[in-house]
């Protein structure tokens, strides 16, 4: 259940990733949030217990309206940036299918 999210956009600028979505992950009002702090509620914080769990060394990220940005002072690979984009992409999906 749930559709995958699409991305319809993606830069790089040194350390900073940001991905343009198909649909809204929150309201006007941003959310920042860094890794080893306790999750906040809602679908912008389940986003980003997701996106760190999914690309190592990522530390920091925004998220607003349509936006993901995130901050990897490592900077970012193409390895990086597809687990980046796939977390993205399957957070709405609930249920796996086999269909």
């Amino acid at each position: 259940m749930g559709q995958a999210i699409q991305i319809l956009d993606r830069s790089v600028v040194g350390p900073v990733a940001m991905f343009s979505t198909d649909r809204s992950i929150t309201g006007q009002d941003g959310s920042e949030f860094v890794p080893g702090t306790d999750a906040q509620p809602g679908f912008p914080g389940q986003l980003a217990a997701g996106l760190f769990a999914a690309v190592d060394g990522l530390d920091r990220l925004f998220v607003a309206s349509n936006q993901v940005v995130a901050h990897r002072a490592s900077g970012w690979d193409e390895v990086t940036l597809a687990s980046a984009e796939a977390a993205i992409g399957r957070f709405l999906i609930f249920y796996g299918g086999t269909g």
